[in-house]
């Protein structure tokens, strides 16, 4: 009896232990959570006229109840979503700091200013949309290092100079939208099965010599694994069947008219010789 009330207890303290560990992963030596400071330096650098972060408080222990933030089951913030918000201001490099983030969800707002090189550390994104705001500078090569990214959206913004040659080397985009900017020379050969660069008059088509600053893009939306190979060999069949089809139905008009025009000749020479 007095063996399983230990065991009891050294399961709790070990628990407790457990516990106290998590709720300290990212705890400072103060005892201040890292995240939370990162999260109110985003929010200090953004202008909210309707306060929507109005619950982000320094003085908070957990910044997982606050608005427009997830957490992930152990309690680490895995998501930060505020698309209109009507948000101004810049987005502040301390977003880096959260390196526990999969989506950061900024689209149709007016977030002007470079994009944070800082946006890099962020290993686990899989989701980057900063569409539809006013960010300008060029865009960092550090997205690159995104490995596990798969939609990448910067469209409707004013960034300028060349597309990084970084992102040739993500495997897993499936969509990258850099449309409407104003980016320019030429373009790597990035893996995304949607690859969108309209609206940027200065970036250069695969077709393009050296000096491509007049070179209009060539559209370079692709969809998703050979859909259009597919197509294009199911409407050639369709038009040789057809063609095949109008050419055989043509023989047999021409052979009927034919047989026809025997058949009366041979009617009027019988009423002839009978006459």
């Amino acid at each position: 009896m007095e063996s399983r009330r230990s065991f009891r207890l050294c399961s709790v303290v070990f628990l407790v232990i457990a516990l106290m560990e998590i709720s300290t992963a990212t705890l400072s030596p103060a005892g201040i959570n890292y995240e939370v400071v990162a999260l109110v330096a985003i929010k200090t650098a953004l202008r909210d006229p309707y306060n929507v972060l109005d619950n982000w408080d320094i003085n908070s222990v957990d910044p997982c109840s606050w608005r427009m933030v997830t957490c992930s089951s152990d309690g680490y913030v895995s998501a930060l979503g505020l698309p209109s918000q009507s948000l101004s201001g810049t987005l502040s490099p301390s977003i880096g700091n959260l390196t526990n983030l999969q989506s950061v969800l900024l689209q149709n707002n007016a977030i002007s200013g470079p994009i944070p090189a800082a946006i890099g550390k962020l290993e686990k994104l899989h989701t980057l949309d900063l569409s539809n705001n006013t960010f300008s500078g060029e865009m960092p090569t550090s997205l690159g290092n995104l490995k596990n990214l798969n939609y990448l959206r910067l469209n409707n913004n004013s960034l300028t100079g060349p597309c990084p040659e970084s992102l040739s080397k993500l495997n897993g985009l499936t969509l990258v939208d850099l449309s409407f900017n104003n980016l320019s020379g030429s373009l790597p050969k990035i893996l995304a099965r949607t690859f969108k660069v309209t609206g940027n008059p200065l970036i250069c088509g695969p077709k393009a010599s050296d000096n491509c600053s007049a070179v209009f893009p060539e559209p370079l939306s692709l969809p998703p694994n050979g859909q259009s190979d597919s197509g294009t060999n199911s409407h050639r069949v369709a038009i040789a069947f057809g063609a095949s089809f109008g050419a055989a139905f043509s023989i047999i008009i021409v052979i009927g008219l034919l047989v026809w025009w025997r058949y009366r000749h041979n009617q009027q020479i019988f009423f002839d010789v009978n006459g």
